[in-house]
Parts: C-alpha cells; sequence; structure tokens
C-alpha cells in the first residue's frame, strides 16, 4: 500500500504533469500511445487537433481507480460540441481528489484528523480541419487548449493556489491512413508560483478498415520532458529528463449498431528509471450512441509507481440521439 504521506505529494505531481494521467480509458489501454489517432471528445486532453474530426455533440466522464492507493481518485469529464462546419469547441474538467487521515483515537475507533486535497484542471478547447486533400495531406487539422488550474491542499488558505497554462497541437493526414501529430503540453503553465517544465510529444498512427467490419490501429508516441524539480519528488524516484515512447494497438470489429474493440500498449515510467516499464489494455463496447470502456493498466516494478489502475469510461454522442448521427471514426468510442 501506498502511504498516506504520500498522496498529498502524489496529487501536486499529478496536477504539474497531466498527460501522465491519460485521460480517458481508449489512450490509457493502448499505453498512452494516442495522439495521431484521437478523434473522439478525450481529444481536448491528448491532442486538441482531434477534435476538429469529431462531428457530433458528445459527453464523457471517466473514473481513474488506483487498487494500491486509497483515498486517491480521479475523474475528468469534458463536452464537446460541433460548431456547424467551422470547428468544434470543448470544455473539460479534471478532479483529482486525496484524502490524509492523520492519528488515530483508539476512544473513537477513528482517525483524529483527516486532510484532504483537490486539484482541478478546468480546460477550454478548440480543434479545427483546416483543409482536407492538399498536395499529400489528405487532412490538415490544428487544436488549442487553455487550463486552468486550482489547487487546494489543505485547509490552510497558504497551501492554495491557481495556475494558468495551454497546450497547441496539429494532425497532419496522409494516404493509406497514416497520420502524423505534434502536441507541445503545459506551454508557459505556472501552478502556485511554480514553473511546470512542457512536454513535447511526436506521434505515428495509422487506422485501416478491412471489409467494412475489421479495423486496425496503432499509434507510436515520443514524448520528451525535462523535470525541473525532480529531486524533490521523493515518492515516484524519478529521473532529470526523459525520452518516452508509448506504443499501442487497437482491433475493433463492426456490425451494424454495435461495435467491439480490444486494445493494448505498453510505455516507459517518465518518473522512474528505463528499468520499469508500463503495460494496459482495454475493452470496449459501443451501441449506437452510447460507449462503454474499460482499461487496465500496471507496471513492471510496481513498487515504483501508483500500482495496478482500473480505467472506466461512458460517452454519449447526443447528435445520435437527436437524429442528426454521426461520423465513424476509428472506434468512436472514448
Amino acid at each position: 500500500m501506498k502511504t498516506a504521506i504520500g498522496i498529498l505529494a502524489t496529487a501536486t505531481i499529478l496536477s504539474a504533469a497531466s498527460v501522465d494521467i491519460m485521460a480517458g480509458s481508449r489512450g490509457f489501454s493502448m499505453g498512452g500511445g494516442y495522439s495521431a489517432i484521437v478523434d473522439d471528445a478525450s481529444a481536448a486532453y491528448w491532442n486538441p487537433a482531434g477534435l476538429g474530426k469529431l462531428k457530433t455533440m458528445t459527453l464523457m466522464n471517466s473514473n481513474w481507480i488506483l487498487q494500491d492507493v486509497e483515498g486517491l481518485n480521479l475523474n475528468y469529464f469534458t463536452a464537446a460540441f460541433p460548431v456547424k462546419d467551422l470547428f468544434t469547441i470543448s470544455g473539460s474538467w479534471l478532479l483529482t481528489h486525496a484524502s490524509l487521515e492523520e492519528g488515530w483515537n483508539d476512544a473513537t475507533n477513528a482517525p483524529e484528523r483527516t486532510n484532504s486535497a483537490n486539484d482541478h484542471q478546468f480546460s477550454l478547447s478548440a480543434g479545427k480541419v483546416l483543409w482536407e486533400k492538399l498536395g499529400i495531406f489528405r487532412t490538415t487539422a490544428i487544436g488549442f487548449t487553455l487550463n486552468r488550474y486550482a489547487l487546494d491542499l489543505s485547509d490552510d488558505n497558504e497551501d492554495k493556489g491557481a495556475g494558468l497554462g495551454f497546450d497547441l497541437g496539429t494532425q497532419l493526414g496522409f494516404p493509406a491512413g497514416f497520420n502524423l501529430a505534434f502536441t507541445a503540453k503545459n506551454l508557459g503553465t505556472e501552478i502556485m508560483g511554480v514553473k511546470v517544465d512542457p512536454e513535447l510529444r511526436w506521434g505515428l498512427g495509422w487506422t485501416n478498415l478491412f471489409n467494412e467490419t475489421h479495423r486496425v490501429s496503432f499509434d507510436v508516441d515520443a514524448a520528451l520532458k525535462k523535470n525541473r524539480d525532480y529531486e524533490d519528488i521523493a515518492t515516484l524516484t524519478p529521473a532529470e529528463q526523459n525520452i518516452r515512447v508509448f506504443e499501442g494497438l487497437e482491433y475493433g470489429i463492426l456490425f451494424k449498431d454495435f461495435e467491439i474493440g480490444l486494445s493494448g500498449g505498453v510505455n516507459t515510467n517518465q518518473y522512474n528509471s528505463r528499468d520499469s516499464h508500463n503495460f494496459a489494455g482495454g475493452l470496449g463496447f459501443k451501441w449506437k450512441s452510447h460507449a462503454l470502456q474499460y482499461g487496465f493498466g500496471g507496471a513492471t516494478e510496481v513498487e515504483k509507481t501508483l500500482g495496478y489502475s482500473h480505467r472506466v469510461t461512458l460517452s454519449v454522442a447526443l447528435g445520435d440521439l437527436i437524429g442528426k448521427g454521426a461520423t465513424k471514426t476509428a472506434m468512436n468510442m472514448e
């Protein structure tokens, strides 16, 4: 079990390195290899350029359950709204809640005091497909996200703070189903007076549909991030600077109104040595406008990480419900 002392520190770390949370289940299940093929509501988090390919109003909620950490819970909610044929906007809320019990009262058989920490990340995103079929490019999409951070680490006002930052992203589509992506996250980000180093990510993805029934997708991402104050993050044994590689594969089978997707992936852990690797897998179902996906992840050296985790995501395409229909995307579920 993780100690309670490390929970509040973990919450702060997660707020300063949001890309490691891997919001939603599909990208998480693919090991984090997702930036080049993302085209659903979770694009607001992974690569806002992917929002430009979403043509249906979509609501999504995802919960991250940490099997080996008591008192730490993460929820991600996002709503995406296409604006005619111009662009797609999205509003997102990422909540990290941690509880810390101090002391034990034998008389009441209860902790003497319980502290809590709440980390809010509010995001406003927009994505747009600039053009289709320009030279060798089949599609060219760009995106932008503005993040507002609000932290409350205790009942003491001195431990409350806020910050701002933004992300940029692009996706380039090529013939034969190939995509290239580039994202820059945490640009200009400062939280409670502490500057957060940006992360630069490059992605290569491919998606193809066989016989209108079988869909295969893969994505390989490489991310570069420097950890400014890595020596002070004692709980996760970080490295000063890392180049991470994320690899994900997904297979989907399509029926008339029903889809099933199976995914898996691996990646190195950004805050550990390269001797530890993360693995993940997931199973997703989509019926008409509703999609449900489950993901599971762990690491080869669990003691250096937050342990095993589960991810459950539910999404609803409102366009289907009101009769507008939805375009078919890679799996069209988060």
